[in-house]
């Protein structure tokens, strides 16, 4: 399997897991008589070949997907090695140790389209917790699954997920956190995630967010915003952030963060854009939401 296969592959993958939250449902008692098949000799060899990791419980649910899937019939076996290592069961109590998840909650209202709630995912529930790594020469999703029912902030846009504060949304942001520094400028608000995790740092003086939605920055404004521990430093600014680029001075921000797409497809215009920025503002650092995925994407193109 060559590399465009593995991402075709993936896709479909990832496609499927958006389509219809594939769950493997089972119970100690299955993952207790399940082990019973593989003597240790056994599982020593899987472990050897890179199938499995020491942790049972993933591999068994990794397994039952690809059999939901028929994974077996198109990958090989560099694939299937580099899917089961990358796969992870995922913690509950970890999870909700994440500062952002520690401090807010949130009610079940809307705003027009717009519906913020807690959203879950079920015990089994496969899901990818982070970006696949583009540049490597075979390329499978991160899956994810929790071993109990979880729940996470979220909006929904009608019947579709908008933005959400789960696993992906935490591990593809919190590499970026801590190059915030002094005056930042934020593309994107979102449910405040990054915002929320920048506040708490001391280097950080203020925080100007720009969001499009306005119906977004109510919902912030009213249920969200209120449960920073630092909300003294956000301002909250009702603007298309390629337009509001356009006037940012100078020496008017140390940073900028921007997080104003969904992919990297629809990222590549708006990310050129805002790079186009950078020369002129010199005394600014820039970061963007999966950047690597987007100049992946850029160099394809």
């Amino acid at each position: 399997m060559d590399k465009e296969a593995s991402i075709k592959l993936s896709g479909y993958i990832a496609q499927k897991i958006i389509e219809g939250a594939p769950t493997v449902k089972y119970t100690k008692k299955d993952l207790e008589m399940e082990i019973k098949k593989y003597p240790q000799s056994q599982l020593d060899e899987l472990q050897k070949e890179g199938y499995y990791n020491g942790n049972f419980e993933t591999f068994f649910v990794v397994k039952k997907f690809c059999d939901m899937l028929d994974i077996w019939e198109y990958a090989d076996d560099e694939y299937l090695k580099k899917l089961f290592a990358n796969a992870k069961c995922h913690s509950k109590q970890s999870f909700y140790s994440d500062p952002y998840l520690t401090d807010i909650k949130v009610p079940t209202v809307s705003d027009g389209k717009f519906l913020l709630l807690n959203a879950c995912y079920e015990k089994g529930e496969l899901f990818q917790y982070d970006m696949p790594k583009l540049s490597e020469d075979i390329v499978v999703p991160k899956l994810g699954f929790f071993n109990d029912r979880v729940y996470f902030p979220s909006v929904y846009e009608g019947e579709m997920p908008w933005v959400s504060v789960c696993p992906s949304e935490l591990n593809s942001m919190l590499p970026d956190v801590d190059k915030a520094e002094g005056r930042c400028l934020v593309l994107g608000l979102g449910l405040g995630y990054y915002p929320y995790m920048i506040s708490r740092l001391d280097k950080v003086k203020s925080i100007t967010v720009v969001e499009i939605s306005e119906k977004i920055i109510n919902l912030f404004e009213k249920y969200i915003l209120p449960q920073f521990k630092n909300k003294d430093k956000i301002k909250l600014v009702h603007a298309d952030a390629i337009d509001f680029m356009k006037n940012v001075q100078r020496d008017e921000y140390d940073f900028c963060y921007a997080d104003i797409w969904e992919g990297q497809v629809d990222g590549a215009p708006l990310y050129q854009r805002i790079k186009e920025h950078e020369r002129r503002l010199p005394y600014t650092r820039f970061a963007y939401w999966i950047e690597d995925e987007i100049r992946w994407y850029i160099d394809r193109m």
